[in-house]
């Protein structure tokens, strides 16, 4: 029988961050192209800044999924604000659940930490 280790689990929760972080990122720079900001050059430029770094690290969490066997399924939205993931680790079928406060929060600081 598979098990699935804690590092398995980081990985997993790691490429949930990482991929939701991307896709606000891209949405935030579809609303700024639309805006009239007078900043927008300079939030175009950052956001686009943050979305190359995070797509660099994605590419290096799926190379490390693709070799420990592990794969995202799907996501569904949950009761009070908590949205399960299902992943497949080695074949084998499991879940993440988060708080949606939380995911917000941690994508944040993701966000953060890639412009540095």
């Amino acid at each position: 029988m598979t098990t699935v280790t804690d590092e398995d689990i980081k990985i997993i929760h790691d490429y949930i961050i990482q991929n939701l972080t991307i896709r606000s990122l891209q949405r935030e720079l579809k609303d700024v192209e639309t805006s009239n900001d007078r900043m927008k050059r300079f939030y175009i430029s950052a956001n686009q800044y943050q979305e190359s770094q995070a797509l660099k690290e994605l590419k290096e969490l799926r190379k490390e999924m693709n070799k420990r066997g592990l794969r995202i399924v799907g996501e569904h939205s949950a009761v009070n604000g908590i949205i399960e993931f299902r992943y497949l680790c080695r074949g084998v079928p499991s879940n993440l659940s988060l708080q949606d406060k939380e995911l917000n929060k941690l994508i944040e600081e993701k966000r953060f930490e890639l412009l540095r």
